[in-house]
């Protein structure tokens, strides 16, 4: 009966060891999709004439965009990193919904809630949040 005993606890043993590797691989797995890498770099403006039905667009303000770094992981968050410029003659509050993307499935998002103060004439660079999509962002813009 010892016998029986120690084949069940290798048995056991061994079940257990190759769920453990298994949790491992699962959580480097998701540790691997949360990377971003970058998608493209644009300091040019892009223009690209999806309808708008909606009318949906940015928050008139004085900032402009000068460039952007768009990211993503491989569950399909969208980030970008944009530089903004405050084109006003004195300090202005940046706020989220003074800017948009443009989505491959021509969707126009606001990134999530974001503040900075600006001094005039101030650029600078912020990590904006777009969530989940299945799309791509093409473009960031502003509208004056």
């Amino acid at each position: 009966m010892s016998g029986q005993l120690t084949k069940s606890l290798l048995l056991l043993t061994a079940l257990v060891g190759f769920n453990s590797a298994s949790a491992n691989d699962t959580a480097h797995d998701e540790t691997a999709s949360d990377v971003f890498s970058v998608d493209r770099i644009v300091s040019n403006d892009v223009e690209l004439k999806f309808t708008n039905d909606g009318d949906i667009q940015p928050k008139i303000s004085e900032f402009i965009v000068v460039n952007y770094v768009l990211m993503s992981n491989e569950k399909g968050d969208r980030r970008a990193v944009v530089t903004l410029e405050n084109q006003s003659s004195g300090s202005r509050i940046f706020k989220s919904d003074q800017v948009m993307a443009l989505m491959g499935d021509g969707r126009r998002l606001s990134p999530h809630t974001y503040k900075q103060k600006f001094k005039r004439g101030e650029s600078i660079s912020m990590t904006l949040l777009f969530g989940n999509n299945k799309s791509p962002i093409l473009q960031i813009y502003t509208r004056q």
